[in-house]
């Protein structure tokens, strides 16, 4: 038994001949009549009696008519149940983020995707760069924000830009700057972050005009160096996600470096299969919520790692 020949007897019924069914159907008056002989030979019963130009339900057409709506009205059901996945966001997204993101700026990003999408499910996870890089290439992994400096098949990416700023204790002089010179920092004490490209620029920054600064402390996280600012320990050269937030507690400023120290990381996605629409939605949400805060971001465009 078909839908299509379900569909013939419920359009005979509401129209009570088979020319105007077949108009409604989009169909040729003999194509309604085989669908309505094929399924009649099916149940091995007459659905319809003839009365003058109309016709009508015989009694077995009446008692199965009733059964055949149960089956409309299921189908109708269905494009409800669509439009609620739809307005409701059923589904699930997993995320791999490194830690300079996931420690303060994600997780805002997705209180808000989540009050947008309530039913979704999602993975939301902390990786060093190299492990958020190999599982978006291993297709389970619909975004990764990574650092990126090497060539990898099966991600695609886009290029993210920031410029560096300076997170300073409230009760620093420094405090009161407008903005942060290359010899604002000299003989202050400056929270190191270990293995950072950005450090290495800052320390030949400071060579290159012969300043120095107090070292008394070196860390591997942006979110620990911010936590340190707040506790008056030095002053931290650090990423804009990081400093944006932690300068909302009073104890912290943050300023802007006169000097060009860019930030580049990368937004990554698995090649070898569409962008989740969800995954669409939270980069959406990430880029507005960085746009709220006055974080000035520069995107590239979409492009495969392996070239």
């Amino acid at each position: 038994m078909k839908l299509s020949q379900l569909n013939a007897f419920k359009a005979i019924i509401e129209c009570q001949t088979v020319t105007a069914a077949a108009e409604r159907l989009h169909l040729s008056q003999p194509a309604v009549s085989r669908l309505l002989s094929a399924l009649e030979q099916r149940l091995g019963f007459k659905l319809f009696i003839r009365k003058g130009n109309r016709l009508a339900l015989s009694d077995e057409g009446q008692a199965f008519y009733l059964e055949v709506a149960k089956v409309f009205d299921a189908v109708a059901g269905l494009d409800q149940a669509a439009h609620s996945i739809r307005s409701t966001h059923f589904g699930s997204l997993n995320i791999a983020a490194m830690p300079l993101l996931s420690n303060a700026f994600l997780p805002r990003v997705v209180a808000t995707f989540l009050s947008q999408t309530p039913k979704l499910k999602l993975g939301f996870k902390t990786y060093r760069s190299e492990d958020v890089i190999r599982r978006v290439q291993s297709q389970t992994t619909d975004i990764g924000f990574a650092f990126v400096d090497e060539i990898i098949s099966g991600v695609k990416a886009q290029r993210v830009e920031c410029e560096s700023v300076c997170l300073v204790p409230a009760n620093s002089p420094l405090a009161r700057r407008k903005v942060i010179d290359i010899y604002d920092i000299a003989d202050q004490v400056l929270i190191r972050h270990e293995k950072d490209a950005t450090q290495r620029r800052i320390d030949a920054l400071l060579r290159r005009y012969n300043l120095s600064t107090i070292e008394h402390i070196e860390v591997s996280l942006a979110s620990t160096a911010a936590a340190l600012v707040k506790e008056g320990v030095g002053i931290a050269i650090t990423d804009p996600f990081t400093a944006v937030i932690d300068s909302e507690h009073p104890n912290v400023v943050m300023r802007p470096l006169v000097f060009n120290l860019p930030i580049e990381f990368d937004i990554l996605y698995p090649a070898l299969k569409p962008i989740h629409r969800h995954a669409e939605h939270f980069i959406e949400q990430f880029m507005l919520l960085a746009d709220s805060l006055d974080v000035q971001l520069k995107i590239g465009p979409m492009r495969d790692l392996d070239k």
